[in-house]
């Protein structure tokens, strides 16, 4: 819990690194931006109309958003008002999503949105490619700030292929920074680092010493939650080093606070509160109230470490009022869980419990959002190639054993032939020798046979490669490819995009059984059996699976009492539920209804899952569970399958004590039931 909370407090760094990014060494723009306004209005032809004008105009109220927000409202009021006497949409859509930076830096998030939106219109309706990448990307940061992390990603997903069209390098550096925090918020330090490097490497290419400062600091982040401190403060420092030559007051606070937040980690308290101190005096010389929601809940949760429990509930306060007041959803979570922290220090319990529910809210609601279709959209494209690599690795591993083992059968063979001529000159021992050969050669045939199934299951398993995942990735790029270059039409996108999702969701499931699968095959059915409630994964799997429930309007019914307790392994119970769940939705029509009950006998739990789906008939229910008729069928909404998920649910019940058997009539639906043990009483409950 403390990583995540440590996470959160670098996110925040990122959102202001985005905003910040185009408007850098403000001083010296600012003034390079009204020398030349002053050249033009000097020229005897000026007249305010000129969109050279107009775009100066715009451009320093933005540089100007912190330093003096009076002149940027002037400004911005007549940079907006000129677009719009002379009809010049790009300024139009400029002023607007100035706007929005505008408000989002005053913590208005709601006007933001709205403006951002409307520069978002103006854009598309005149194909402006910059102006519209300005937009979206300020949206996606909105978004984020009030921790809506799904919408957040589609609108950097957008943008980002708006910047690669653009070849605008600064943007598509800030885009990738952005996508690398939403994994690292969901503890993926190493995709996180995958998008870090490849945003270092855009700076390296284009010599942007500038972008490169912003960019490390940011990997200094991943680089201390994967425990490479060392790394994470070289990164810090080489930034700190450019902010101080440029005199970038905030990002020398945000420096000073994430050296603070490594030592922290660490629980180095007096290392921590050296740069913490450093860093809340920046903050007060320029009134930087992002900067105060970070160096304030970690200046608390610092002095809670030394045990200064006053001081850490007056910092903790401050940072939840001023995360508070500009709608920071990230910090106002911190900040709870820190001061439930104080209070049962002080042993006001009461108050301790009050924010610890607060903090245990808003957790809840952003573990929701992180499960959304939609954060699962970019993983799935950069880890196929991975996964599918591994898994041919994998077998050709598991070939070359295979080989080994006939090189062992034809040694036993010789062995064998050297055995039947001992056995022809010595007649006393030919009944032994006899034994002892006919001992062999079934041990030959069996491990002929294994190798024969191996064979047929890795035929298998390449072929789901190269057809039932290589067919929806390719038309889900071909989908992603049209729309990036706006080659298909709003209707057909949004006819095949829900299809794209649900081979997406069927390729997500592949993976999930080829992976399980492969671990049996390879290391055996590890088993840890523990006093598990049953009625709780249930629960959760349905969470889980619930968006493709109501996809087709399909309820779930958990009718197993609570504290249902059965004395087994955990993330079999899971993988089990889940696939039996995940195959009553598949084989359901729309509208129709899956329970999960539960019966307790003889000694031990039976479990059902009913669905009242197409069913199957009796000849296909005599070969589901063998391997050499292995296959997978398409739902009821054609959803596809590897054929391994009843498989690899039957060897976990079995591994477990149980048996797993199926009930099923045709046009009518199919139970599956299965038995576990009873609780133990020498066990945990879990």
């Amino acid at each position: 819990m403390e990583h995540i909370i440590f996470f959160y407090k670098r996110l925040i760094i990122t959102i202001i690194f985005v905003m910040c990014c185009a408007p850098t060494v403000m001083a010296q723009e600012e003034k390079s931006t009204v020398s030349k306004i002053d050249e033009l209005r000097s020229n005897a032809n000026f007249t305010p109309q000129n969109t050279e004008y107009i775009d100066l105009i715009l451009k320093l109220a933005k540089s100007q958003i912190r330093t003096n927000t009076d002149s940027t409202e002037l400004l911005l009021k007549e940079g907006y008002q000129l677009s719009l006497d002379t009809n010049y949409k790009s300024g139009e859509s400029t002023a607007l999503s100035t706007y929005g930076y505008f408000y989002f830096e005053k913590g208005e998030i709601d006007k933001a949105y709205e403006y951002n939106m409307n520069a978002l219109k103006i854009a598309n309706t005149h194909n402006l490619s910059r102006e519209k990448l300005r937009a979206l990307n300020n949206m996606g940061l909105d978004y984020w700030l009030q921790g809506k992390v799904a919408l957040a990603l589609t609108k950097f997903l957008e943008a980002l292929a708006v910047a690669k069209e653009a070849k605008d390098v600064d943007m598509m550096v800030s885009i990738n920074v952005n996508i690398a925090n939403i994994y690292s918020e969901n503890d993926d330090y190493e995709t996180a680092l995958a998008f870090l490097k490849i945003a270092r490497q855009l700076n390296i290419d284009n010599n942007n010493e500038e972008i490169l400062a912003y960019t490390q600091i940011n990997m200094a982040s991943a680089y201390s939650k994967i425990g490479n401190d060392t790394e994470a403060n070289i990164m810090v420092d080489n930034s700190i080093e450019f902010f101080k030559k440029e005199h970038l007051k905030d990002w020398i606070s945000h420096g000073y606070e994430q050296k603070g937040s490594i030592a922290l980690i660490q629980n180095d308290y007096s290392e921590a509160l050296k740069w913490l101190s450093l860093s809340e005096e920046l903050c007060d010389e320029i009134n930087f109230k992002y900067g105060y929601t970070l160096v304030y809940n970690a200046l608390a949760k610092c002095h809670l470490g030394l045990k200064n429990i006053e001081l850490a509930e007056q910092y903790a306060l401050r940072g939840l009022a001023i995360a508070t007041e500009l709608e920071i959803a990230l910090s106002i979570k911190d900040s709870n869980l820190v001061l439930s922290k104080i209070y049962h220090e002080k042993g006001q319990n009461d108050l301790a419990y009050s924010y610890q529910t607060a903090y245990m809210d808003l957790y809840e609601k952003e573990s929701t959002e992180k499960f959304k279709k939609g954060l699962g959209i970019l993983r799935s494209k950069t880890e196929f190639e991975n996964q599918k690599k591994l898994l041919i690795e994998k077998q050709q591993k598991a070939i070359a054993k295979q080989k080994n083992y006939v090189y062992i059968a034809i040694a036993a063979l010789i062995i064998a032939s050297l055995f039947l001529i001992l056995i022809y000159r010595n007649n006393k021992l030919q009944k032994k020798y006899t034994e002892n050969l006919q001992e062999k050669q079934e041990i030959l045939l069996t491990r002929e046979i294994q190798l024969s199934e191996s064979n047929t299951t890795k035929d298998k398993l390449f072929s789901i490669i190269a057809h039932d995942l290589k067919g929806p990735i390719n038309s889900f790029y071909m989908l992603m490819k049209m729309t990036s270059n706006e080659a298909i039409s709003k209707e057909d996108y949004n006819t095949l995009f829900p299809q794209a999702l649900r081979d997406i969701q069927g390729i997500s499931e592949m993976l999930n059984n080829l992976l399980v699968w492969a671990r049996t095959q390879m290391e055996g059915i590890v088993l840890k059996p523990l006093n598990v409630d049953i009625h709780t994964i249930v629960r959760n799997t349905i969470s889980v699976l619930s968006p493709l429930a109501q996809e087709k309007e399909i309820s779930i019914i958990n009718t197993i009492p609570e504290n249902t307790l059965s004395f087994s392994d955990t993330n079999h119970l899971n993988i089990i539920i889940r696939n039996l769940i995940s195959n009553a939705i598949k084989f359901t029509n729309s509208k129709g209804e899956i329970s999960i009950n539960v019966l307790e006998k003889d000694n031990e739990l039976q479990l059902e899952v009913a669905d009242n789906g197409i069913g199957m008939d009796q000849q296909t229910q005599s070969l589901l569970f063998e391997k050499k008729h292995m296959k997978s069928t398409y739902g009821t909404n054609n959803e596809k399958g590897t054929g391994l998920g009843l498989s690899i649910c039957k060897e976990m019940v079995e591994n477990n004590g149980g048996k797993l058997w199926v009930s099923s009539i045709k046009n009518e639906g199919t139970s599956i039931f299965f038995t576990i043990p009873l609780q133990s009483d020498k066990d945990i409950t879990v």
